[in-house]
C-alpha cells in the first residue's frame, strides 16, 4: 500500500496567505477587462494565470513530494552451485556432472514461482544466473571459493528477503576459509546437496614442494617433496626431480599400511642466476582415480655465489656467537665481525670504510653502544645509503640515542626507552603465515611452533613502526598479549631491514631445538636457525624498487586459467604515473604476444591474457611516457595442466553436515533430496516479511514545473490575444 504526502519548507498559514493575496489579484485584475470580454472568458483567463501564480508560490516554498510503501517481501531461496574441475569430475560413484543435475530435479526446486528462487553458480567468483539452464555450467573454475559465496549471499540481504540457501558441491575448497563462520553469521538456513564419493578413493598425490626460495649458484639445496597417499596399503612409486625438465635425481618410495604420507628428500645443486623451475613428478599406481595430481611445480630464485655480511656487535655475546655459528653452515656467505671493547676501540680486526662499502648487507647485534666511535657510524651509513639491507638484533647495551642516527633505515621510529629487562614469549597472529620469515613448513603448524618457543629478553622501548613496516610478531609478557613489537620488517624505496626488539635469541635454540633433539624429539625444528637464514634470504634479494615494476600475480597457472600481469609505474620522484604506455612480450620457443596493459590509476596497470597454452613462458616488459622510454622489466612464469581441484577429490560431508546443522538446515545426497521443499516450507524462518520504505522526491526543482508556468503564461497570452484584449 502507497501513502502520498506533501511538505513545504514554509508555515502552511503563510502559504495559505500568499495563495489567497494571489486569489484576490487575479480576481481584481480581471473584474475589468479592455475590451470586455465575456465572463465565462474572464474565468478561463482568470484561472490559468492565477494556475501559473499558484505554481509559482508553491516552488518558492520547495515542496517535497513523500511516498511512503509498505508491504511483504516473499522469502526467496538462494541456490548455489559449484561449477569448478572437482565438480566435472567422475569418481566411482559416476559423472559427477549427472549428479548436479540429479541433485537439481530430485529437490523439486524448479516448481516453485521465479519469483522465490534466485539461482548462482560460484567457483573463485559468484555469477548469477539471469534465467537458470543448467547447460551454462561449465565445470571448469578453476579454484573453489565457499565462503565467498556464502559472503555474497550474506550482503545480500537488504537486497532480498533470501531466507534459506541450497548448496550443491563437493564441499572441498581450496580458497577462502572456512565457510561455516560466515553461514552462521549471515543469519540464513542452509541446506546442503554433497555431491560426489565421500569414501577413501585410489589416488596418490603431490601436496607439497618444500624448498628455499632463495638459492645460491654452487649451494645445495633441499627440496622435500610431500607426497599424500589414500586407497593404497602398498605399492612402489618412483618420485623424479627435474629441473627446467631435466632430470636432477630419482628416488623409489614404498606405500605401506602405515603411511598415509611419504618424503622425498633431494638436494638441488644450482649452476647459474636466475629463476629456476623445480619440477617434481611421481608415477601412477593401478586404480588411480586421477594422475593429474601427480606433478607439481615451484620456483627458486638464484642468486650469485658468495654474499659478503659485516656484523658489528656491541660486546662479545651468546647472541654473536649463535649467528656466527649459523652462518658457518652457510656456503654462500662471507662473514666479516666487528666487535666493540668497552671502550671506542674494536677487536681485530678493526673496521675500514673500504670493508664496510663492500658488504651487501649489515648486521647490527646490540650495536651501536654508548661508546661507538662517530666515524664507525658515519661509515655504516655511508654503506647503507647505497642501499645496503640492515639487520638488527636489540639488547640490554644498545644505545638508542645513536641508534636513532640510522633512523631512515630502521622500520620504527623511537618514541622511549629504558634499561629495564624483562623476559617475553613470541606472539604471531594468523595473518604472519603469509610472511617469508617465519616460514617453516608454510602451514598454521608454523604458528605453534612459533608461539610455544622459550622466552627471551625485551628492555622496555616503546617504538612506532613506520607506514611502510610489517609488524610480523608482537610479545606477550605473563601470558598477557602485548601491542609493542618483537619482529618487525621494512621494504621501502629499495631498503630492506629487519628488526628483532628483542634479544637471547640463543635461548630458541639452546632452550627449544637442542631441548627436543635431546629428549629424541624426532619433530624438533630449528627456530633460530630457520628464522636466520629466511632473514638474509628476504634481506639479500633485490626488491626491484625501480621506476618500473612488472609481475605476474603468481608464477604458476593451471590450464585454462588466465595470466593476470600487474605493472606499477613512477617517475624519478617515486610519483606514479598514469598515462604511460606499457606493453609485454609474452614468449615461448618460437611464439610470443604482444599484451598492452590498461591503466587503473595510481599509476597501476593491468591485464588479463587468456588462451595460452601449457608451458613455461618468459616477459619482457616495456614502458613509455610521451614517446620516450622509460624503463623495462621481465620475468617468468608457467602454465601447467596440474590444478588445485584434482588435490582433494573425496565429498568432504562432515563440513556440509556440520554447516547445515550449525544454521539450522539439512544435509542431503542427489538421492535423498526430495524431502527438501517439504522442509523448507515446515521451516517457520521461511516467510514472508514486512517492509516499509520511504521515497522523497523534490518537486521544486524539476523542469517540468517550470514548463507548466511557462506554458501557462504563453496561453494567457495567446488568448488574450486573439479576444483583442490588451
Amino acid at each position: 500500500m502507497d501513502t502520498f504526502s506533501l511538505g513545504f519548507s514554509g508555515s502552511a498559514w503563510f502559504i495559505s496567505f500568499l495563495l489567497i493575496i494571489a486569489v484576490i489579484f487575479v480576481i481584481i485584475y480581471y473584474l475589468r477587462t479592455i475590451p470586455p470580454v465575456p465572463v465565462g472568458i474572464k474565468m478561463l483567463l482568470g484561472g490559468i494565470r492565477g494556475l501559473a501564480i499558484v505554481l509559482l508560490v508553491l516552488v518558492l516554498f520547495e515542496p517535497i513530494l513523500s511516498v511512503i510503501q509498505s508491504g511483504e517481501k516473499k522469502p526467496k531461496l538462494a541456490v548455489l552451485i559449484d561449477n569448478s574441475l572437482s565438480n566435472g569430475f567422475r569418481d566411482a560413484l559416476g559423472d559427477r556432472q549427472q549428479a548436479v543435475r540429479k541433485a537439481i530435479e530430485n529437490s523439486n526446486i524448479q516448481s516453485l514461482n521465479d519469483e522465490e528462487i534466485l539461482y548462482y553458480s560460484f567457483d573463485t567468483d559468484v555469477k548469477p544466473f539471469e534465467v537458470f539452464n543448467f547447460d551454462s555450467l561449465n565445470f571448469k573454475g578453476q579454484t573453489t571459493n565457499i565462503s565467498n559465496a556464502v559472503s555474497f549471499i550474506g550482503n545480500k540481504l537488504n537486497e532480498e528477503n533470501i531466507r534459506s540457501v541450497l548448496l550443491i558441491t563437493d564441499g572441498e575448497f581450496n580458497e577462502g576459509t572456512n565457510p561455516i563462520y560466515f553461514a552462521e553469521k549471515s543469519a540464513r538456513n542452509y541446506y546442503a546437496i554433497g555431491i560426489g564419493d565421500s569414501s577413501e578413493s585410489k589416488d596418490i598425490s603431490i601436496s607439497s614442494i618444500i624448498t628455499n626460495e632463495i638459492a645460491y649458484v654452487d649451494n645445495p639445496v633441499p627440496v622435500n617433496v610431500q607426497i599424500k597417499t589414500s586407497g593404497y596399503s602398498s605399492g612402489n612409486i618412483t618420485c623424479t626431480l627435474m629441473e627446467n625438465n631435466f632430470v636432477i635425481e630419482k628416488k623409489d618410495l614404498q606405500i605401506t599400511p602405515q603411511t598415509s604420507t611419504l618424503t622425498a628428500m633431494f638436494s638441488f645443486t644450482p649452476k647459474k642466476e636466475g629463476i629456476s623451475k623445480i619440477t617434481a613428478k611421481i608415477s601412477s599406481l593401478d586404480g588411480e582415480i586421477t594422475d593429474k595430481n601427480n606433478i607439481k611445480s615451484d620456483f627458486i630464485k638464484v642468486l650469485k655465489n658468495k654474499r659478503r655480511i659485516s656484523i658489528f656487535s656491541g660486546s662479545p655475546n651468546p647472541d654473536l656467537s649463535f649467528l656466527l655459528n649459523t652462518f658457518s653452515n652457510e656456503k654462500g656467505l662471507e662473514i666479516r665481525t666487528f666487535i666493540q671493547k668497552k671502550g671506542a676501540e674494536f677487536y681485530n680486526p678493526q673496521p675500514t670504510k673500504q670493508e664496510v662499502l663492500e658488504s651487501e648487507m649489515i648486521v647490527f647485534v646490540g650495536f651501536p653502544i654508548s661508546s661507538t666511535p662517530a666515524n664507525v657510524i658515519e661509515m655504516i651509513k655511508e654503506a647503507l645509503q647505497k642501499e645496503k639491507p640492515l639487520l638488527f638484533i636489540a639488547s640490554q647495551q644498545t644505545d638508542y640515542s645513536k641508534l636513532n642516527q640510522f633512523q631512515e633505515f630502521l622500520p620504527f621510529t623511537l618514541l622511549s626507552t629504558r634499561a629495564n629487562e624483562f623476559s617475553v614469549i613470541a606472539d604471531l597472529k594468523r595473518e604472519a603465515l603469509a610472511n617469508p620469515l617465519i616460514r617453516i613448513y608454510g602451514t598454521e603448524k608454523d604458528l605453534q611452533i612459533w608461539n610455544n618457543l622459550p622466552p627471551i629478553f625485551r628492555t622496555e622501548t616503546f617504538v612506532k613502526p613506520k607506514p611502510e613496516s610489517e609488524v610480523i610478531s608482537t610479545f606477550k609478557v605473563n601470558n598477557v598479549p602485548m601491542q609493542e613489537p618483537l619482529i618487525l620488517s621494512r621494504s621501502f624505496q629499495n631498503k630492506k631491514s629487519i628488526t628483532v626488539m628483542g634479544y637471547g635469541l640463543y635461548r630458541w635454540k639452546l632452550l627449544g631445538y637442542a631441548a627436543d633433539v635431546s629428549k629424541n624429539n624426532s619433530e624438533a625444528v630449528d627456530v633460530y636457525s630457520i628464522f636466520i637464514n629466511n632473514a638474509v634470504k628476504w634481506l639479500s634479494v633485490d626488491q626491484n624498487e625501480k621506476n618500473i615494476r612488472i609481475r605476474t600475480s603468481k608464477q604458476q597457472y593451471v590450464k585454462n586459467e588466465p595470466v593476470e600481469f600487474i605493472a606499477q609505474v613512477y617517475d624519478a620522484a617515486f610519483t606514479p604515473i598514469d598515462n604511460a604506455n606499457v606493453n609485454i612480450k609474452i614468449s615461448s620457443g618460437q611464439t610470443s604476444r604482444d599484451v598492452t596493459l590498461n591503466s587503473l590509476g595510481n599509476g597501476r596497470y593491468t591485464a588479463k591474457v587468456e588462451g595460452l597454452a601449457e608451458g613455461d613462458f618468459f616477459y619482457q616488459g616495456s614502458v613509455e611516457v610521451n614517446q620516450a622510454k622509460l624503463g623495462s622489466a621481465s620475468g617468468r612464469f608457467s602454465i601447467g595442466d596440474i590444478a588445485l581441484e584434482y588435490i582433494n577429490l573425496q565429498m568432504n560431508a562432515p563440513l556440509l553436515r556440520n554447516l547445515s546443522a550449525r544454521t539450522g538446515g539439512n544435509f542431503y545426497t542427489p538421492e535423498t533430496v526430495n524431502t527438501f521443499l517439504d522442509d523448507i516450507k515446515k521451516n517457520p524462518n521461511f516467510k514472508p516479511v514486512s517492509f516499509t520504505d520511504k521515497y522523497e522526491s523534490a518537486l521544486w526543482n524539476l523542469p517540468y514545473i517550470l514548463a507548466a508556468v511557462i506554458l501557462l503564461f504563453a496561453m494567457e497570452w495567446f488568448l488574450r490575444k486573439k479576444f483583442g484584449m490588451i
